[in-house]
């Protein structure tokens, strides 16, 4: 049997296994009397919830009415779909944590059995990539060398141009020639790259900075320090804004509640 073939037959089998697993656990939870209980309390109390409206808004966000009574209902409502979540969560905990282990189980056997590969894997590539860094590396001296050797080459032949015009008496084609001198720079560098090409081999460019000189960097480009701030402001309250620079932040407190 192929490898194409025996990796079909393992992929049917676990789709198999898959689809199997899923009807038969789904039948059995629609099985529970307790959990179909639950599940229709949930239903219910959620129809209600959805007619409580402790206040209503205008068209500019600006709040219009407040209801004290739905307020306390909404309370209510929150308490009773809390305890029907914590029912269904505690019905369906050791189950979850029996098929959890299954998965463990096998994820362990698939880490265990791909570990080897993935760490020389992971050894080659590094070493792939140090190689064409360094062949590159060399590839781009080489060429810068030969742009300066250009380089000095028009430099050579100018000076030559100009002293073969002067020795003619030509001073003012010599003076032009040597004013055009000043001016020569190196052509382009022409990279042509050594890394040998391997089948099915590819490569992705990742660009990466390093920083040079922080003071330099553009306001927009210093980012602020965010957890630093959060964790002065929990403990610090409004004491924050002085800590941080006054007039940089504003504390503000936002009560949220809490259902015990």
């Amino acid at each position: 049997m192929s490898t194409a073939t025996t990796s079909l037959t393992l992929e049917a089998q676990a789709q198999s296994l898959q689809v199997d697993l899923k009807e038969q656990i789904a039948s059995f939870f629609e099985s529970l009397p307790e959990l179909n209980s639950l599940v229709a309390q949930g239903t219910a109390l959620v129809e209600q919830s959805k007619v409580i409206v402790v206040f209503r808004r205008d068209t500019t966000g600006k709040i219009t009415a407040q209801d004290q009574a739905a307020f306390v209902q909404a309370t209510e409502q929150v308490q009773a779909l809390k305890s029907v979540v914590e029912q269904m969560e505690e019905l369906y905990e050791p189950f979850a944590a029996a098929l959890f282990k299954a998965h463990r189980t096998v994820t362990g056997l698939r880490a265990g059995n791909v570990v080897e590969p993935n760490l020389e894997i992971k050894r080659l590539k590094l070493e792939r990539e140090q190689y064409a860094a360094e062949e590159d590396r060399k590839a781009r001296a080489a060429a810068q060398a030969a742009a300066e050797e250009a380089r000095k080459a028009e430099e050579a032949r100018l000076i030559e141009e100009a002293r073969v015009a002067a020795a003619e008496g030509n001073t003012a084609q010599a003076e032009l020639i040597l004013e055009e001198l000043v001016a020569v720079e190196a052509p382009p560098a022409v990279v042509q790259s050594t890394v040998p090409v391997a089948h099915g081999l590819g490569f992705r460019s990742v660009w990466e900075w390093s920083t040079l000189d922080i003071k330099k960097m553009k306001p927009e480009f210093l980012i602020v320090n965010e957890k630093a701030i959060n964790a002065l402001v929990r403990t610090q309250h409004k004491s924050a804004e002085l800590m941080v620079g006054v007039g940089s932040i504003a504390v503000s407190e936002r009560k949220i509640p809490v259902d015990r």
